[in-house]
């Protein structure tokens, strides 16, 4: 008999989790809190170790704007370049593509997808959870049950105030990233910035003692990802957000003032910590996602990481798991997903450290190759096999 199973959150983690696990036939329900159950954000990387498990689930990035980062280009704040990298001698040997695709066009990908096989409740306002015989009250007095609650509501997780009681909230990590986007026609019209952006898939970093600015295509190369990270001191509080990010990077070269003046509708976004929870997992519920692990930007593993915990999920419940085996195989996958997770954040938070604390690039490029090695449907079909041994 199939699970009947509940989502919280319509974002990508919950979206992959309703694919994945409808791909093992359960019955699948998903309650988001907006209305329209849209992603917001820029782009976000799908990286080789990511891609493989899409491919499971029976998503290509190519189908929707997914662009090949082919170079790592890395300049000081003055414009010297200190690192180069191009991935054509080795991406060969990875398992999958390494992709760069718009949040919004993977977001609405999933959600074509999820609905295939499961239903969709949007504008639900959570009154009540339980965890034991999972239940959900919403505030318009319908009442959700299932064999299964996944948590996957992010990272202000209402879900987690159940399965991890004693978890204080998310508080600020001392950052803020601004972003926006910018046409690559436009970047190739400008004689400071043509250059740079003259050969697809080129992912660029300038770097100053204590902020930064990326850039990297997505959207089939039409469009460039802008994120510029700095200091929070509380600036971007009701101000007019552009001014704020052009004096942040005001000693950058041309380049970058070209490209920070060129911003349209810049987003701030505060970056938020959380310490590692104590519990992913209670009764028959379970985080996954930034409700589980919420991730800072600087490795691009965050939406993959989210994408793995879906799978190892689904592959821990095949079709013909009971309700009585549940809460074990909930065991299973935090016992499986912990120690991957805890060495991609360890990673990602020193790649997020100032100029002179974080890793070097080349010891950064060689950790990725040691992370896009690993398949998470084959590391989950092990400790599945572990069991019935």
């Amino acid at each position: 008999m199939p699970l009947d199973i509940l989502i919280v959150g319509a974002g990508i983690a919950g979206l992959s989790a309703a694919i994945a696990l409808g791909k093992q036939g359960h019955r699948i329900v998903i309650l988001e809190k907006s209305q329209f159950a849209t992603e917001v954000g820029a782009a976000i990387h799908i990286p080789p170790n990511c891609t493989a498990v899409l491919e499971w689930m029976g998503i290509n990035p190519a189908d929707f704007g997914g662009t090949l980062l082919r170079e790592i280009h890395r300049y000081d704040s003055k414009g010297n370049v200190t690192y180069l990298k191009d991935f054509t001698p080795i991406r060969g040997h990875w398992q999958a593509e390494w992709y760069l695709v718009h949040r919004v066009d993977l977001h609405s990908h999933l959600k074509e997808h999820a609905l295939k096989t499961a239903t969709l409740h949007t504008g639900c306002r959570i009154e009540e959870i339980d965890y034991t015989s999972p239940r959900v009250v919403l505030s318009d007095g319908r009442v959700f049950t299932a064999d299964l609650l996944l948590g996957a509501d992010g990272v202000h997780s209402q879900v987690r105030t159940y399965v991890s009681p004693s978890t204080p909230a998310a508080t600020p990590a001392g950052k803020v990233c601004f972003r926006w986007l910018l046409p690559t026609s436009q970047l190739k019209e400008h004689p400071s910035t043509a250059e740079l952006v003259a050969r697809p898939g080129v992912f660029i970093e300038w770097e100053g003692p204590d902020r930064r600015l990326v850039a990297y295509p997505c959207s089939n190369d039409q469009v460039y990802n802008l994120c510029a990270f700095v200091d929070d001191d509380g600036t971007t509080e009701g101000q007019d957000i552009k001014p704020v990010l052009c004096s942040s990077l005001s000693g950058f070269p041309e380049a970058v003032q070209r490209i920070t003046e060129s911003a349209e509708n810049p987003q701030a976004w505060t970056l938020r910590q959380l310490p590692a929870l104590p519990d992913w997992v209670r009764g028959r519920a379970v985080l996954l996602g930034d409700a589980a692990h919420p991730f800072q930007p600087y490795l691009g593993q965050g939406g993959a990481m989210a994408i793995e915990d879906a799978v190892s999920l689904a592959v821990l419940l095949p079709a013909e798991t009971t309700v009585e085996q549940i809460p074990d195989r909930l065991k299973l996958y935090d016992t499986g997903r912990r120690p991957r997770v805890d060495l991609v954040m360890e990673y990602t938070l020193l790649n997020g450290q100032d100029e002179g604390k974080r890793v070097d690039a080349a010891g950064m490029v060689k950790f990725m190759g040691i992370c896009f090695s690993h398949n998470e449907v084959k590391a989950s079909q092990t400790l599945l096999q572990t069991v019935a041994a």
